[in-house]
């Protein structure tokens, strides 16, 4: 007697599909996005999602503003089982993205773990419940996420690539460095190879992205979309500080004369180097309200925010920030990065920045409406308006940067979320050491120049590392002096450190207020 034997089961995929550039060329992804997202594309978002269905690394270096974050969903449209992983810097924009979102998205932070549960969160990722999975960059490096999460088959046969949002972050000289951001190169060891990494940030000259490539171990034949990080609605102005550096007085216009109701007081950000200063100058700023006998309680519309204050803190300042309750904010590099805040029109940066990145980065982040205008103010000490900037300088302020660099994800209360849910934060980067940010320190500038000139080619590994760092310096010194020293068009300083005229280019109607007609070509 003859028994009917069971087909065997069709094999599970190990992998997402690659397509062929025919098959893409099929794809309509116009289409797919006005039907499910709501929104039509632009040709560089296509463009971008496209490189990405056919494996390929991708660089997007694309203005503040533009829609990056459409680009992390385009390429999930076509097959319904896809999932992109995204490194995000910031919680509170991660939370904000997950509000919005026309696909499953779940964001991956010490909040949402605290409120589900750690095992229950990475079950439901792993089952696929989520299509897009914003994860902050500790827990993204962490061993219990690697364990639970991408070491599983199920997991990583539907990833579709790996995001890098602000990626930045992951260069000392990048502005607004992280170091959490610059461990995510293992990522790279920890996922099967075919996955393609997507890097996108407002802010890549050529030796910020030389490094991050570096870094993340990105494909020579990487595909690049650039378009032009050029705010030609926001004025660029540079200050010389009349008052000492201590005595803040050159702030003191932030209040003007005659005002009598916080509403009356122009909403703007003050970034500082460091979280001290950000605290004195709010201190100094109340004072100067109390003084002139302004109604209300200055502490309630004069606020400073930097990396260790508590998560809920945080929320309340950038709820402040939206509702217009904030007048004043004076912060650090841990306030604004991907965030809309479209009321400010005013940014103000007090001393000069550690990098040409990170002025540009604070800078575009006022007026993040093209139809609008508004102003990014530099104030810096005589000495640097009048003699320039100098590479031992740039050097010591990025070994401040290290010394006092933190992630955004990382107070005190945070961490103890984290090691309450079991997420691991001993991974920590390696100390980097002076020499490693391209100094040596001699205790004499002049000394300290001629070495650099003298410097012999490296022979060794990390004779080589120094020989380039001081090179990234050299460069920084001298692009800021010229924005400094202002004896050339600021805008053109900026365009030419960027490489703007190369890129994409944003289309405006000539008028005064520089009215949009149309974005992108």
């Amino acid at each position: 007697m003859s028994t009917t034997q069971e087909p065997e089961p069709t094999p599970l995929p190990t992998r997402v599909r690659t397509y062929t550039q025919d098959e893409v060329d099929d794809l309509d992804l116009y289409a797919l996005s006005t039907d499910i997202l709501d929104t039509l594309p632009f040709d560089w978002q296509v463009d971008t999602s496209e490189n990405i269905l056919l494996g390929n690394d991708v660089i997007l270096d694309v203005g503040t503003g533009n829609g990056k974050s459409l680009t992390f969903t385009l390429s999930l449209l076509p097959n319904e089982t896809d999932m992109n992983l995204v490194v995000c810097p910031l919680t509170a924009l991660m939370i904000d993205q997950t509000t919005n979102a026309k696909i499953s998205t779940v964001a991956v932070c010490s909040e949402t773990l605290e409120a589900v549960g750690r095992d229950a969160m990475f079950a439901d990722i792993v089952a696929g419940k989520y299509r897009l999975i914003l994860v902050s960059p500790e827990i993204a490096i962490s061993k219990v996420f690697s364990q639970k999460v991408l070491s599983q088959a199920n997991f990583t046969r539907h990833l579709r690539s790996v995001c890098i949002d602000e990626a930045h972050c992951i260069s000392l000289w990048g502005g607004s460095f992280r170091p959490d951001y610059a461990g995510l190169g293992i990522l790279r060891g920890r996922l099967p190879s075919h996955i393609p990494f997507l890097v996108a940030s407002a802010t890549l000259p050529s030796h910020i992205l030389d490094d991050v490539c570096s870094k993340l171990q990105l494909s020579k034949d990487a595909h690049r979309v650039s378009l032009t990080n050029d705010r030609r609605n926001v004025s660029l102005s540079v200050h010389q500080m009349k008052h000492s550096e201590e005595s803040k007085a050159d702030l003191r216009y932030l209040i003007p004369d005659g005002a009598v109701y916080p509403s009356e007081v122009p909403q703007t950000i003050i970034y500082c180097n460091q979280r001290l200063t950000c605290e004195d100058a709010a201190d100094r700023a109340r004072e100067w309200a109390e003084d002139v006998g302004m109604i209300g309680v200055p502490k309630e519309w004069i606020v400073f925010y930097h990396a260790k204050l508590g998560a809920a803190r945080k929320r309340e300042i950038e709820e402040m920030i939206r509702d217009g309750r904030a007048r004043l904010v004076f912060c650090t590099d841990a306030l604004g990065m991907g965030c809309d805040f479209r009321s400010v029109l005013r940014v103000v940066l007090w001393g000069l920045p550690p990098s040409f990145c990170a002025l540009a980065q604070r800078a575009g982040r006022a007026v993040r409406d093209m139809d609008m205008d508004g102003e990014a103010t530099l104030f810096v000490s005589q000495n640097v308006y009048s003699k320039g900037v100098k590479e031992i300088e740039i050097g010591l302020s990025l070994a401040e940067v290290v010394a006092d660099a933190e992630a955004e994800n990382r107070g005190g209360d945070i961490e103890a979320v984290l090691e309450s849910q079991g997420v691991d934060l001993a991974e920590e980067q390696e100390v980097v050491s002076v020499e490693e940010v391209g100094v040596r320190v001699s205790g004499n500038a002049d000394e300290e120049e001629e070495q650099a000139d003298v410097l012999p080619a490296a022979t060794t590994a990390r004779g080589r590392k120094l020989r380039m760092k001081e090179g990234y310096n050299r460069r920084e010194a001298l692009y800021l002096s010229r924005f400094v020293a202002g004896k050339e068009c600021r805008r053109k300083v900026w365009n030419d450190f960027f490489g703007n005229g190369r890129k994409i280019q944003l289309k405006y109607l000539e008028t005064t207020l520089f009215k949009e007609r149309d974005k992108f070509v």
